[in-house]
């Protein structure tokens, strides 16, 4: 894992984060994978996230998306579930 640090995804700009992915979700084929596009959009966000992090985050997340209700709330918990599991990736560096 070499991400040092979580990222606060969190801020201000979350809604209009949030708002830019749902975006791009609706713009590709009925089939898009919310989760991948919204990993993409976290990676490019980011500049502590490398492309082995991204892959090992896709296989840890375990977000049902399909309980949200609109495709905003579906990303927003995709976002939540990242920061939960970097959350947990520093807390595991720091007993390291």
């Amino acid at each position: 894992m070499s991400c040092h640090r979580s990222e606060d995804l969190s801020q201000p700009t979350t809604s209009r984060f949030v708002e830019s992915i749902a975006t791009t979700v609706r713009g590709r084929p009925d089939s898009a994978d919310v989760e991948a596009v919204v990993l993409r959009a976290v990676a490019r966000r980011s500049d502590s996230i490398a492309l082995p992090d991204v892959l090992e985050l896709r296989s840890l997340l375990n977000v049902n998306g399909e309980q949200a209700d609109t495709l905003k709330e579906r990303v927003t918990s995709i976002i939540s579930a990242i920061e939960a599991e970097l959350a947990g990736w520093d807390r595991r560096e720091v007993a390291a």
